[in-house]
């Protein structure tokens, strides 16, 4: 398979490609690719353009334009990841896995029992968060890069939502539903709200279905949060017919 880059817009101009300089240096010096190699590029579009790589030196990289399509692993439902905020190699975790299972749109949420909490340390971290999210988009076959939201409270987040979103909320004491039950009708946009290391008050559950959340119930075993979110993404997918 042909290895894919995300690329500015202004790179791409039909019949030919030139590659900026930060994918140049990966094609030429990383990955040592030759004249007459393939590889596909995205302008976040959704479109792929498949590419024969025509100069590969230190000073560019430049390619002829040989294929264009639709990306294929783009999928229909738009979901968004609330994930409460977590120790850094766990939100990275979240946000690599949940780029490939086909997440939307990522909010780093701070909520009660968060143990990450300072806004501006989160922010620090927001270019190597991008990076993690671009560069499972392009191993994943993605057409268009996971948006990356700044941090919100949960209180903000909870009113970010939009009336055509199915607001979802796995909670550990939720007993009432199951993903299974409140996605019998097809959907095409979902707020999944995942809670932090210590999970969710109950006052934030309380505060959340006042605002429209179902909470649900991701079964008997207790998980992790940042098990639970990945699971609750796989199987929303599925029901979805992403994964089938």
């Amino acid at each position: 398979m042909p290895h894919r880059f995300f690329v500015p817009k202004n790179c791409i101009t039909p019949p030919t490609v030139q590659l900026p300089a930060d994918v140049a240096r990966q094609v030429n010096t990383v990955l040592r690719m030759q004249p007459g190699d393939k590889i596909v590029v995205l302008d976040n579009s959704g479109t792929a353009w498949q590419v024969k790589l025509t100069e590969v030196s230190k000073s560019a990289v430049r390619g002829q334009i040989v294929d264009q399509q639709s990306a294929a692993g783009e999928p229909k439902l738009h979901l968004t990841l609330y994930q409460g905020t977590l120790k850094a190699q766990k939100f990275e975790w979240v946000l690599q896995k949940g780029t490939e299972l086909g997440v939307s749109r990522f909010v780093p949420t701070v909520c009660q029992r968060s143990v990450v909490r300072d806004r501006n340390a989160l922010l620090k971290k927001q270019s190597r968060w991008q990076q993690i999210i671009r560069e499972a988009a392009e191993q994943s076959g993605r057409g268009k890069l996971p948006v990356l939201h700044s941090v919100m409270s949960l209180a903000e987040a909870l009113t970010a939502t939009q009336p055509e979103e199915l607001i979802l909320m796995p909670w550990e004491e939720a007993t009432d539903e199951s993903l299974n039950t409140v996605l019998v009708e097809p959907v095409t946009n979902i707020a999944l709200f995942i809670g932090p290391e210590g999970g969710f008050s109950a006052a934030e559950t309380t505060n959340a279905q006042r605002t429209g959340a179902r909470l649900v119930t991701l079964g008997p075993r207790i998980l992790r949060a940042e098990t639970a979110g990945l699971a609750a993404c796989a199987a929303i997918m599925y029901q979805a017919g992403e994964l089938r």
